[in-house]
């Protein structure tokens, strides 16, 4: 009995069969998928898209969804073939809020600039010297000054009022003391603390004039050097820039 021998090329191929029929087996569910979705979208003919949300669960359908538009995204056929595949959409308007944060910043540094230099004007037109600011610096402190000793004029005064109304009470025992002067104490109570308030914020105000004053003065100086110079000394930035145009004229007071 003779025995057939198998080419050695037929095992490959009948291999190569076989793995092509497993191919086939794995893409008839998806078909059969697919089918099933273009009938419930009611059409054989339109376009079937698939795409993956958020949570990782793919989903088919004959339009994308708003938020679908901009994910990656499949499209197919009735027979299950890829027809058009559609990239992620890059975030292009991420650079949109910097680009308005810088363009705010610059606006806002150009307003700056203009208003520092109203004010060196203002500085070099309304004094002529720095010992013109230490006495404008002098006179607005002694207003405060003079509002704050009034202040604790008018504390004293009250203070011995409450006092008067203490020793008036006393002398109503073991008899009921009338309800004016508890009221009255109550108002003054209230009126101290109201003068405390504004003594202390007097005192507050005073500490800032005082520090504005000596940045004016000091600004002065600045300006002064700068304009003896030929340079102009940027105070918001600290730097020193060269005058193209002739320096400021400095003026005095009228």
């Amino acid at each position: 009995m003779k025995r057939r021998i198998v080419p050695s090329d037929e095992a490959p191929r009948s291999e190569r069969g076989s793995k092509a029929c497993d191919r086939k087996r794995l893409r008839a569910p998806l078909r059969l998928l697919v089918l099933a979705a273009f009938a419930a979208c009611g059409t054989a003919h339109a376009a079937l898209y698939k795409w993956t949300d958020d949570h990782g669960v793919v989903h088919y359908s004959d339009t994308l969804p708003a938020d679908a538009v901009n994910r990656a995204s499949t499209q197919l056929n009735p027979q299950a073939m890829i027809v058009r595949r559609t990239q992620q959409a890059r975030a292009v308007t991420e650079n949109l809020p910097k680009a308005e944060a810088e363009a705010q910043k610059q606006r806002d540094a150009d307003r700056g600039r203009v208003v520092a230099e109203r004010r060196d004007r203002a500085l070099l037109e309304s004094y002529a010297n720095e010992a013109e600011i230490e006495l404008a610096k002098s006179r607005a402190l002694a207003t405060i000054d003079a509002q704050v000793t009034s202040a604790h004029g008018y504390v004293a005064q009250i203070q011995k009022r409450r006092k008067e109304l203490e020793d008036k009470k006393s002398t109503y025992a073991p008899r009921p003391v009338p309800g004016e002067i508890p009221r009255e104490i109550e108002t003054i109570d209230a009126e101290l603390a109201r003068q405390d308030q504004f003594i202390a914020g007097k005192l507050r105000e005073a500490a800032n004039v005082a520090a504005r004053y000596d940045a004016d003065k000091q600004r002065f100086r600045e300006l002064r050097t700068s304009a003896a110079s030929g340079t102009l000394v940027n105070g918001d930035a600290g730097r020193v820039a060269e005058v193209r145009a002739n320096p400021p004229e400095i003026t005095s007071p009228r």
